[in-house]
C-alpha cells in the first residue's frame, strides 16, 4: 500500500497540468521579487472562460521546454476579469484577446508580448525570438550616444520605447528631438506627434493637448500634422469636449479635403455630432 501511494504521488506530480514552478498572483509582489533578483516577469493573462488558456496551463506550462525557458523569470498569473491587477494590466497594455503573455521588466516595460496558444516548442521558440529582439533593443540603447547625429535612428528608438511602454523614456527622447535646432523638420514634426501619443498612453490628456496645440503653432501641413489633428480630436473626446472634437474634424475637412486620412474623419465625426445633439 505504501509503495502504491509513492507511485501515485509521483504520477500526480508528473501529470499534465501539474505546474512545477511557483506562480505569483500579485503584480506588486512579482515586481518586488523581480527587482530584488534582477529578473524578468513572465505574465500569463487569462480568464476563467478561456479554453485556450486552460490548454496552455495543462499542456505547455508543465513542459520541460517552458520550465527551462522561464527558469530565471518570475512567474505571474493574472485573471483579466479580477477587477484588480489583472484588469489593470490588461487595460494598460490594451490586451483584447486571450491568452496573452507578457514578459516584463520590473519597471513594467515590455520585453516581449505573445498572443494565442501554441504547443510548447513553438511557444518557447516564439519567446526566445522576442527576447532576442529585446536584447538587440537593449544593445541599441546602450550605444545610443553613437547615433546622436542620426535623427531618424533616434526617432525610431524613441518610438520603440513607446511600443514597449517605456513611456517616460520615450517622452524624454521626443522632447529632445523637438527642442534640437539641428533636427530635420520632418523628424521634429513626427516627434511632436509621437510625444502626444506617449502622453496619451500615460493618460496625461492635458499635456497631450498642449503638445498638439504647440505643434499646430509650429507647423500647418504634412502627414504628421494631419495625423495630429485627428489625434487632438480623439483627446478632446476623452476629455468630454465633444464640441472641440467636432470643430477640429470640421476644420480638417475644410483644410485637407484630399487627405488619405479623410476616411477616419468621416467615421468619427457623425458619432461626435450625435453626442452634441443629445446634449442640447
Amino acid at each position: 500500500m505504501k509503495r502504491f501511494a509513492i507511485v501515485l504521488t509521483a504520477a500526480l506530480l508528473l501529470a499534465p497540468g501539474a505546474l512545477a514552478s511557483p506562480w505569483i498572483t500579485s503584480l506588486p509582489a512579482a515586481q518586488k521579487k523581480a527587482k530584488d533578483n534582477k529578473q524578468l516577469i513572465f505574465v500569463d493573462l487569462f480568464a476563467d472562460w478561456c479554453g485556450w488558456c486552460k490548454k496552455m496551463e495543462q499542456e505547455v506550462f508543465p513542459s520541460q521546454a517552458f520550465q527551462s525557458a522561464t527558469d530565471k523569470m518570475v512567474l505571474l498569473r493574472l485573471n483579466t476579469e479580477d477587477g484588480g491587477d489583472g484588469s489593470k494590466i490588461s487595460q494598460q497594455f490594451s490586451v483584447t484577446s486571450l491568452p496573452t503573455f507578457l514578459i516584463l521588466t520590473p519597471d513594467n516595460m515590455i520585453a516581449a508580448m505573445i498572443r494565442g496558444y501554441a504547443p510548447s516548442k513553438e511557444f518557447v521558440d516564439s519567446m526566445k525570438d522576442s527576447l532576442a529582439k529585446y536584447s538587440d533593443f537593449q544593445s541599441r540603447v546602450a550605444r545610443e550616444s553613437a547615433i546622436a547625429g542620426d535623427y531618424q535612428k533616434r526617432l525610431d528608438l524613441a518610438r520603440e520605447f513607446t511600443s514597449r511602454f517605456g513611456l517616460k523614456d520615450s517622452e524624454t527622447r521626443f522632447r529632445k528631438l523637438i527642442g534640437e535646432r539641428g533636427a530635420p523638420v520632418d523628424v521634429r514634426d513626427q516627434a511632436y506627434y509621437e510625444l502626444a501619443v506617449s502622453l496619451l498612453l500615460q493618460n496625461r490628456l492635458d499635456d497631450a493637448t498642449k503638445t498638439l496645440v504647440a505643434f499646430g503653432k509650429a507647423e500647418t501641413k504634412g502627414e504628421a500634422y494631419e495625423r495630429s489633428r485627428i489625434l487632438l480630436a480623439q483627446v478632446y473626446m476623452q476629455q468630454g469636449n465633444f464640441l472641440g472634437a467636432a470643430n477640429e474634424l470640421r476644420a480638417f475637412k475644410t483644410q485637407f479635403p484630399s487627405s488619405p486620412l479623410m476616411r477616419n474623419v468621416e467615421v468619427m465625426l457623425p458619432g461626435i455630432e450625435r453626442q452634441l445633439q443629445q446634449k442640447r
